[in-house]
């Protein structure tokens, strides 16, 4: 969810990139997303993803996936739009932040921030 909102296509297949961005317009325009743990969507056009599961393991994910479960309060199984996901990242502090993606590549190379997570779940 967090990456949803802070996704910009860079250091990724082309594949997983329109994939997620396809996902992205289509909870833009409406469409409600169910939050599933393990194989989802997102997943689906990753290219680390093998018949048993991630070729880089599924720790790192898993955790930062429970850590933005927790500090946002939504379940898996719930049902989201685009709207109530934002709702949700409104409220993250900056040291929910920091919990879910303190050590993420992609902050550590700049592509994301808390900055920039404010600024894109503003209504």
């Amino acid at each position: 969810m967090f990456c949803t909102t802070l996704f910009s296509g860079s250091g990724y297949d082309r594949a997983f990139a329109e994939n997620m961005r396809e996902l992205i317009e289509n909870m833009q325009k409406g469409e409600e997303v169910q939050l599933v743990e393990g194989h989802d969507s997102i997943c689906r056009c990753c290219p680390n993803r093998e018949p048993e599961g991630c070729a880089l393991g599924t720790g790192d994910v898993s955790r930062r996936d429970a850590a933005a479960l927790e500090v946002t309060g939504i379940v898996p199984g719930q049902v989201l739009d685009w709207r109530g996901l934002k709702e949700r990242l409104e409220m993250v502090s900056e040291r929910d932040f920091q919990h879910v993606c303190g050590d993420c590549r992609w902050q550590r190379e700049g592509l994301c921030s808390y900055p920039l997570l404010r600024e894109r779940v503003r209504p």
